[in-house]
């Protein structure tokens, strides 16, 4: 009898299954890119629990017929591409023909379809459990596609345990719909989690009013560096960040090759080489400003059949696109810095000449721009606002940085001076210790909060408001936050804040720790929420995240005046922790410079 067989249909659908549907994101991302090649203008998407109960994805697109519907459930069944031919000019998201087999596989299925040019309102069912497919019929419904996934995984226990909570796998399905719908202003978007609305996006007649809607007013009010550029057939578009931009900013990094979301390493090598010139000493290792960048290749040039999953492409000539992309983003970034060196010499004009140079800056500006129309009433500073950045002192002083604690006698320690309102200085026996007030102060902080949080019996004092404040999220922290302060409400409340969801879009506070020096209304809170919302890995520790975020913003600043007492007591504090030479984000708190490298500057030695 032959040892080798051929596999029953069931079993090659679940192993084709495996490599394409990893989560309920993967389904989500699967159906809507087909509503979208279906030419949908409205897409709804209403999930439960996390998508490991339901998903249901209706569109308005062209609708499938019986026929199609049926066919569609074939393995390598499209309506994409006909011929070899085809697949060099590929247009659509989806051309593999292996979503919805490699769904039903794995979960229960339901599909109501009807199509555009049918004249009446009959639409065909389908319904499939395991695979196999148990009725079809009529029913009514309305022109295009609903799909409806249950029970996902339900017969692959396996792949159900590596699931992740609720809160987790709803994260990935946010960011799929925002990847999408970015490159898709003209769908509208709608995204429901327990009848719930999570995202809601019109549809929009620019990219820049989509990137709004995603990412809020605030987006535009950042360094924003708009880039479009064309090189043969190639082009490229969208939006860069400045390398002075808030940090907040940092983690959007949206690429696209061809309308499609793409993760390349020879294009995020060539942005990265971009910016080295001007960010080697001002951003930490391995940070990258934003990019929403949108790049459109020759299909005979690009193979976009490299991983079941889309996400992945082959160039045919890499070092070419590496080069344009670079190239495009290197210019970009020379003419910010003209403009802000035009924009410094225009201070020292009189009002006259200054404004007549700023028009000429604006026509500049303008006309180098995308075409893509500008929202209405943008002000000049909108795109080339400036924030300055703290420069990294690791960069600057690397073999300085103090490593081992033992080196250090605090006794030594005396007669504290500030520099620049910023950092402590003070004699020690073989040299000085320079210390980043802000960093040291953050230090002490996490480690305090992070221990809190370890122990459940521990918490921060609170205090109470005299009334009660009603805090209203910015918009793209809306859809997030609330889920957050619901799930991780009695980790706020050991760090001392009593929160509540009051609306989607508000959160009401009741007390607050009683050693947060700065309350300013609630600001604190909300760049906590940002940094929590940036920084927090779906299968991260949120203890973690939390205390970074507010030993962050709740230490003491930079340029804030210390007595001599308030000094000694951070410095000592300091060397009590765990690990007093590093902030949590990984910048020195301390470095020594010694007297033998002060009498070496000075050529004494």
């Amino acid at each position: 009898m032959s040892r080798i067989k051929i596999l029953d249909e069931k079993i090659i659908n679940h192993i084709a299954a495996g490599e394409i549907i990893e989560r309920p994101a993967s389904v989500v991302k699967e159906l809507v890119e087909n509503a979208i090649d279906a030419n949908a203008t409205k897409i709804t998407v209403i999930v439960e629990d996390g998508g490991k109960k339901s998903i249901e994805v209706i569109d308005n697109g062209s609708g499938m017929t019986k026929e199609d519907a049926l066919l569609s459930l074939e393995r390598h069944a499209t309506s994409k591409i006909y011929t070899l031919d085809d697949i060099q000019s590929i247009s659509t998201l989806g051309f593999r023909g292996e979503a919805i087999p490699s769904i039903a596989a794995v979960s229960d299925l339901e599909i109501i379809t009807l199509s555009q040019n049918k004249q009446d309102n009959t639409a065909t069912l389908i319904q499939l459990h395991d695979g196999s497919i148990q009725n079809v019929s009529r029913t009514a419904g309305s022109p295009g596609t609903i799909i409806r996934v249950k029970n996902l995984f339900k017969n692959v226990p396996a792949r159900q345990k590596f699931l992740k909570t609720t809160q987790t796998e709803m994260q990935h399905i946010t960011r799929t719909i925002q990847h999408l719908a970015c490159t898709h202003p003209e769908i509208s978007f709608r995204l429901l989690h327990n009848k719930r609305e999570i995202l809601n996006y019109p549809k929009v007649e620019f990219l820049e009013k989509r990137i709004v809607e995603i990412f809020g007013d605030d987006f535009f009010r950042e360094s924003v560096i708009p880039i479009q550029t064309t090189h043969e057939e190639i082009r490229l578009q969208g939006f860069i960040g400045s390398y002075h931009e808030d940090a907040a900013w940092q983690k959007i990094h949206y690429l696209y090759i061809n309308e499609r979301y793409i993760n390349d390493k020879i294009i995020y090598s060539a942005i990265k080489k971009a910016y080295e010139p001007f960010t080697k000493k001002s951003l930490m290792k391995n940070q990258l400003p934003l990019y929403i960048l949108l790049l459109e290749v020759p299909g005979n040039l690009i193979d976009v059949n490299v991983s079941p999953t889309k996400t992945e492409v082959r160039f045919q000539n890499s070092g070419m696109i590496f080069n344009f992309v670079k190239n495009s983003l290197t210019h970009a970034l020379l003419d910010f810095e003209r403009q802000k060196y035009a924009e410094l010499q225009n201070t020292n004009d009189d009002t006259s000449v200054s404004a007549n140079i700023k028009g000429k800056n604006e026509a500049i500006r303008h006309s180098n721009r995308p075409k893509i129309k500008p929202i209405e009433n943008r002000s000049e500073q909108y795109l080339f606002g400036s924030k300055k950045k703290d420069v990294q002192l690791a960069y600057l002083f690397e073999d300085q940085i103090i490593k081992d604690k033992n080196k250090i006698i605090e006794s030594e320690i005396v007669n504290p001076w500030q520099i620049d309102n910023s950092f402590i200085s003070v004699e020690i026996k073989n040299g000085l210790l320079i210390v980043d007030q802000h960093a040291a102060h953050e230090r002490i902080l996490y480690e305090k909060i992070k221990q809190k949080l370890e122990d459940k019996n521990q918490v921060l004092e609170g205090q109470k408001l005299l009334f009660p404040l009603v805090i209203d999220l910015p918009k793209h922290l809306q859809k997030i936050i609330p889920d957050f302060i619901e799930q991780y409400q009695e980790m706020f409340l050991q760090v001392g804040f009593k929160i509540k969801v009051f609306s989607g879009n508000s959160i009401i506070v009741e007390e607050i720790p009683k050693d947060l020096s700065e309350w300013n209304k609630g600001d604190i809170l909300i760049e906590i929420f940002k940094q929590i919302e940036e920084e927090f890995s779906p299968d991260g520790d949120f203890r973690d995240t939390l205390s970074k975020s507010y030993a962050c913003h709740a230490s003491i600043k930079v340029h804030q005046k210390l007595s001599k007492k308030e000094m000694l007591e951070l410095i000592n504090r300091l060397f009590a922790c765990k690990n007093p030479f590093f902030c949590p984000h990984g910048r020195p708190t301390i470095i020594e410079i010694t007297f033998e490298e002060l009498k070496k500057r000075f050529k004494r030695i």
